[in-house]
């Protein structure tokens, strides 16, 4: 018995339009699925043939969770490898999503990374594997 692959991350977003347009047009993640359910819109964007990001939206009121992103018993991130870190800083700032944790080599993991908030205060980690 195993764990096989994580199958989807889901967040539950403050604001629709801008969390499908960063994904879908800033990340360049495909939308492939809506799912309209009585209190709540589910929306898949395709990570990879085995995973998915899902935007949950609840049609009632939430609370809205003011942690501090480094609180214990919280997830911290959610991290994406990629080929050319600093390609992607540049325009994810331009886009208006500052790394608030600038790119930097990390020698023990043997990486270069560095971290910014998506629009709804979800922290995501680019990663780029260094030889």
């Amino acid at each position: 018995m195993k764990l096989n692959y994580i199958t989807h991350i889901s967040i539950i977003i403050k604001d629709a339009e801008k969390s499908i347009y960063f994904y879908s047009m800033v990340l360049k993640l495909p939308l492939t699925k809506t799912v309209n359910k009585p209190n709540q819109i589910l929306r898949y964007f395709k990570i990879n043939n085995e995973q998915e990001l899902e935007l949950n939206e609840y049609l009632y009121e939430v609370g809205t969770y003011k942690g501090k992103l480094n609180d214990k018993g919280k997830y911290r991130h959610i991290a994406f490898n990629v080929d050319n870190i600093e390609e992607w800083q540049d325009y994810l700032e331009k886009e208006g999503y500052p790394f608030h944790i600038p790119v930097a080599i990390d020698t023990y993991l043997k990486i270069k990374s560095g971290l910014f908030l998506d629009p709804n205060g979800v922290e995501i980690e680019l990663v780029e594997k260094l030889n």
